[in-house]
């Protein structure tokens, strides 16, 4: 029986990344300028052929199976903010210190935006003058440029028989499979180190259905 083809429009409603509200806001609930490259580069390593058991797309993953991506991909020193999932992060010098594991503190929400940002920035210089670190330039690292995913775009096409593929493409083509076995290969090394880890602050939970039924 002759396997029905797909059309362009039908391969594009796969690619999440794409949606209006995430083109616009990115996904809720992540630092997404500083987690876009990992999201991408998980996305690449499901389209080689080891990937294809990693079944679940990076919007279905839970908190703690972003985490392994999150450590290996996303560059949190370029980031507003990180999660703390380790004590050696409570006093690193850069970071606002952790002063409990609970990091209890509640902001005021019915006071003005003004008064709040005036009370953080406040706390902000203060710290960086304790650790004696200059605030950067205020241009630098202002304007977000995204991430490129025509590597996925391009090797979905070759792999679903959707369109010609012009010799530029063929080229983004086999650089993007390229790139999805070596991410592959950095994403089951990661996998295991966080599962043989015996420190608790780093054990993660990863979920029944994460993998596909056909693991090897």
């Amino acid at each position: 029986m002759k396997t029905k083809s797909i059309t362009f429009e039908e391969l594009g409603k796969s690619w999440w990344w794409n949606r209006a509200e995430i083109r616009r806001d990115g996904v809720r609930g992540i630092d997404w300028p500083a987690a876009e490259e990992g999201a991408r580069n998980y996305e690449l390593l499901r389209r080689s052929p080891r990937g294809k058991k990693f079944v679940k797309t990076y919007l279905q993953l839970v908190p703690d199976e972003r985490a392994v991506i999150h450590r290996l991909w996303v560059n949190w020193a370029q980031s507003p903010y990180r999660p703390v999932t380790n004590p050696g992060q409570f006093k690193e010098i850069g970071w606002t210190p952790v002063v409990s594991e609970a990091q209890h503190r509640q902001w005021n929400l019915r006071l003005a935006d003004k008064t709040l940002m005036d009370e953080f920035i406040r706390e902000i210089r203060l710290l960086r003058e304790i650790q004696e670190i200059s605030a950067p330039h205020p241009n630098q690292g202002k304007k977000y440029r995204g991430v490129s995913w025509k590597l996925i775009e391009v090797l979905d096409r070759k792999q679903n028989g959707v369109g010609k593929l012009n010799s530029s493409e063929r080229h983004t083509a086999s650089v993007a499979q390229r790139r999805a076995e070596k991410y592959c290969v950095e994403y089951e090394r990661a996998l295991d180190q966080w599962h043989n880890n015996p420190n608790p602050a780093f054990n993660i939970g990863i979920t029944d259905d994460f993998y596909g039924t056909d693991q090897d």
